[in-house]
């Protein structure tokens, strides 16, 4: 069995556009901070504002001026939750979530270089954060199938024996490896952080494409694997994503034994 490319093109996320991965943008210097009433903690927060915007030069610089604060990274941390405990009318969780690594400024460059690499590949592969949350070619397909299908009234799920045979019927939709099992597993979860870093809120799949993923996840139960190799990234896939424990793993790791391939 070969795989599907049909189900691969789908399951695709759109090629990056080097002139919009590439473009640069005029960043701006934060507007000092007065909001605290104490001059450390604002220049803190401020020097957090210019690692935020991700610019290397912006970065660096305050990353340099950090240096010149000598109280503990700990104190300022105190003290900031101090503030905030004041200033939500004594909420503890505020506080102590605020004050959490709030002097970790390396740790900050970190994680906005990332984010700013993460928004930039988002941009470039779908020209804008509003064409990232549309539906995409895979989105409307697996609607498309569940057209007709009501969702359970708790948890907005699909029966997942009435999506299996929704997607059955249609050859797009249809894995012939597990190899294409994990590579439509892969588009999910790159779509998922490409959202994420622009909406923690709406970075979901649609319903109809959920269904798919776990219909796919399923289909590791079924499909043969070609080679101990195939069967190794499966196993990989599993303890990678946190998949021992889900309810089909059992029938996916007899299948991958049964094919001839001990893992």
């Amino acid at each position: 069995m070969t795989d599907n490319q049909e189900f691969r093109a789908l399951f695709s996320l759109p090629p990056i556009a080097l002139s919009a991965s590439k473009a640069l943008a005029t960043v701006q210097t934060p507007a000092p901070k007065n909001e605290t009433g104490d001059r450390e903690l604002d220049a803190v927060l401020w020097l957090r504002d210019c690692i935020q915007t991700a610019h290397p030069a912006l970065i660096a610089a305050a990353l340099e001026a950090f240096k010149k604060i000598k109280t503990p990274a700990k104190d300022l941390e105190r003290r900031y939750s101090d503030y905030l405990m004041l200033a939500s009318g004594g909420n503890p969780l505020a506080a102590a979530l605020g004050g959490f690594d709030f002097a970790n400024l390396e740790g900050l460059a970190q994680t906005s270089v990332k984010k700013k690499a993460q928004q930039d590949e988002a941009i470039a592969r779908f020209g804008s954060e509003k064409a990232l949350f549309e539906l995409t070619p895979a989105e409307t397909i697996c609607k498309k199938a569940m057209r007709g299908l009501k969702r359970d009234k708790d948890w907005g799920e699909y029966n997942s024996e009435e999506a299996a045979a929704r997607f059955a019927k249609r050859p797009e939709l249809v894995p012939h490896t597990l190899a294409d099992c994990l590579y439509e597993q892969d588009y999910w979860d790159s779509l998922y952080w490409l959202r994420n870093v622009f909406s923690i809120y709406t970075s979901d799949a649609d319903p109809a494409g959920r269904a798919h993923d776990d219909y796919c996840f399923a289909m590791l139960a079924k499909i043969s694997p070609r080679s101990k190799e195939e069967a190794l990234l499966v196993y990989q896939h599993l303890e990678d994503k946190d998949g021992m424990d889900r309810n089909e793993t059992p029938d996916i790791l007899r299948n991958l034994i049964a094919g001839g391939w001990e893992v």
